[in-house]
This record gives structure tokens, C-alpha cells and sequence, in this order.
């Protein structure tokens, strides 16, 4: 039997009702605050209570869906590289033009031939397009030229160390499932509570 991650929170902290709420929205993060309560056999406030608090002691971080199937493949969304060479160097002017932008995930100034790199993630190529159409039309943007991802073999950084895709979704995957959830979130019971 192996561990379930509410099983390694300290006891002082998570109370045997608080593991089993986990345990619950973890099963499945859509379900209401009725029927929680219903299961824990406690008011709909008491679970309502317990979650905000779970979320605000950070042990919640967010409540997401897990699309089905392992190998999903494109039709989970688009992961793409847009390579930009600028007419001058106001990398920070591009930035603050996209940073806003829900399907941004990295933006880098490079060294070299290329200018600036962003790293984008969204459901679909009409709105991959769109975006690259919006940043040919920047007055600061010479050149756009784009790089799809294909397969993603490894994600390494310093908040991700040790990543290897074989553990499980990565921050990637993870996003491209936010994206998903995002465009069904009228679906989604009233009674849950979205953590940011």
C-alpha cells in the first residue's frame, strides 16, 4: 500500500476530518460543499471553513480536473516557442505587453540572433495563431518565428530540479490541465472555491 500525500502532513496541523476532506477533493475537485458535507457527515459551513483554511495554511494550493488518458496528445493543447527578433532592444516593453497573456508560461531575453524567447500554452492552434499574430503586429517585434513542442523530454529549473517526465504530470502538463479546466469552468460546482 503506499502513502497518499494527506497521510505525510503533520498531525498538529491536518485533523483526521481535515485527511479525509483531502482525500475527498482529491478523488475529485469538483464536488460541492453539499455533497462533501453529506460524505463527512458535517455542515456544508464546517467543510466550507475547513477548506478555506486548508488553502490558506497553503496545504490546498489549487483545485484542478485530470483529463482522461495518459497519452492525451494534442488535443490537451498546444505547447510553442516564439522566437522574436526586435527593431530595438525593449525586451521589457514586449513583456509588459503579454505578461497578461493566461497561456504565457516563460518569457525570456536571449543573447545572440534571437532577441527575446516566450514560451506559450493554450487549447488549440486558432488561438496559437492569434497570439503570433499579435506579436507580429507589435511595433517593437521585427521578426516572429515559431518553434512547436512536440515531446517534452525533461523540465529542469530551480524550481524543479529533478523532474524527469516518467514522475507524473509536470508543470507543464499541469498548466495545459489548468487551460482545459479553465475553458469548462461553468461546469464546475458553485460549492467549490477556486485557490489562486
Amino acid at each position: 500500500m503506499t502513502d497518499r500525500p494527506c497521510d505525510k502532513l503533520p498531525d498538529a496541523v491536518v485533523s483526521p476530518l481535515d485527511r479525509e476532506l483531502i482525500r475527498l477533493l482529491s478523488e475529485d475537485a469538483r464536488r460541492s460543499n453539499t455533497e462533501l458535507a453529506g460524505l463527512l457527515k458535517v455542515s456544508r459551513t464546517t467543510v466550507k471553513n475547513r477548506i478555506v483554511r486548508l488553502v490558506e495554511l497553503g496545504i490546498i494550493e489549487r483545485f484542478t480536473v485530470k483529463l482522461a488518458g495518459k497519452d492525451r496528445g494534442r488535443d490537451a493543447g498546444e505547447a510553442a516557442f516564439f522566437h522574436m527578433k526586435l527593431k530595438r532592444p525593449f525586451c521589457r516593453t514586449v513583456y509588459e505587453s503579454v505578461r497578461s497573456w493566461p497561456e504565457l508560461t516563460g518569457a525570456w531575453s536571449i543573447a545572440g540572433g534571437t532577441d527575446m524567447t516566450l514560451l506559450v500554452q493554450c487549447t488549440g492552434l486558432d488561438r496559437l495563431e492569434d497570439l503570433r499574430e499579435r506579436l507580429v503586429r507589435h511595433p517593437e517585434v521585427e521578426v516572429v518565428w515559431t518553434a512547436m513542442v512536440l515531446r517534452q523530454w525533461s523540465l529542469k529549473s530551480s524550481l524543479n530540479p529533478d523532474h524527469e517526465p516518467g514522475d507524473g504530470p509536470d508543470r507543464l502538463d499541469l498548466r495545459l490541465e489548468e487551460i482545459a479546466a479553465g475553458n469548462r469552468r461553468q461546469d464546475i460546482s458553485d460549492g467549490l472555491v477556486q485557490a489562486r
